[in-house]
């Protein structure tokens, strides 16, 4: 979905490194009952954690880091353990803590200065919020998924799949071939051509996962397909308009050739909702 100057990413940083963590994924989410792929949800979402409220601080957004990381990882077991409920009062619990800590940090700072408006106090609080609900909260919808007692694996695997696909070929079309613009004025690296070889390799990959593993109607693999192609493009133009606006490239540079753990999970977060829902209510 993407196109690159040569000065951009390295191409082979990125092929290597998006090989490294597709070999990852597919041997947690194959092996131990999905509980390794659980504990690899629950790492990104910490270190996505870390990132977000670092660069939201960027244009003044506190977000207490720690408790952000610590709830981040643990709604992911505690969604897989403990099903539905756990997930969402664990998601409230962390907005609270959040509220709460930067409540304290604003009262002790205050000993030595000033204590900040009241808008920014407010700002601080709806920015814990953002963060709790676009990725933690998203996130553990795929382990939601994973607890399906049949064919969870199966249903993780293939919307993973089909969004690697998606971000994958539009990647490399769209820095090799990629010439009309898609969205300029929020992502001026996303073409069409990139768009165009999105649509393809996700039709392949979600009809392929169908008729293969999932054992449904191929006529499901196009559906599939196109959801995901949409949230997919979503995800990663609505990740590129928060960089914009806090003005970074990329979230932070832990993964070479691709950015940072935010810039791999942009994809994937509302895919991951939406496939939820899909399989919950077509499936069940």
């Amino acid at each position: 979905m993407s196109t690159a100057k040569p000065e951009g990413r390295s191409l082979s940083k990125s092929i290597s490194v998006g090989l490294l963590l597709g070999g990852i994924f597919l041997f947690t989410i194959l092996t131990f009952n999905g509980v390794l792929f659980m504990a690899f949800v629950a790492a990104a979402a910490g270190a996505g954690a870390w990132e977000l409220s670092t660069a939201l601080r960027l244009k003044g957004w506190y977000v207490p880091r720690v408790p952000a990381v610590v709830g981040s990882v643990v709604i992911m077991p505690a969604t897989y353990f403990f099903g539905q409920e756990a997930q969402w009062l664990i998601s409230i619990a962390i907005v609270a803590a959040l509220i709460i800590w930067r409540t304290v940090h604003l009262l002790w700072e205050r000993r030595v200065a000033p204590i900040q408006a009241l808008q920014n106090t407010l700002r601080d609080y709806a920015a814990a919020a953002f963060l709790v609900i676009y990725l933690p909260l998203t996130c553990s919808f795929a382990v939601m998924l994973l607890r399906r007692p049949d064919d969870g694996q199966w249903w993780v695997l293939t919307f993973v799949l089909t969004v690697a696909m998606i971000d994958t070929f539009g990647y490399l079309v769209g820095r090799k071939l990629g010439r009309h613009k898609l969205a300029p004025g929020v992502s001026p690296k996303k073409t069409i051509e990139g768009l165009l070889a999105s649509i393809t390799a996700g039709l392949v990959a979600a009809i392929c996962s169908a008729v293969f593993w999932l054992h449904i109607e191929w006529w499901w693999g196009v559906i599939l397909a196109a959801a995901m192609t949409l949230t997919a493009v979503f995800g990663d133009l609505a990740e590129s308009l928060i960089k914009r606006d806090l003005g970074v490239k990329d979230m932070s540079s832990w993964l070479p050739g691709h950015g940072g753990v935010m810039d791999r999970l942009d994809s994937i977060l509302p895919s991951a909702l939406v496939m939820f829902i899909i399989v919950s209510l077509f499936f069940s």
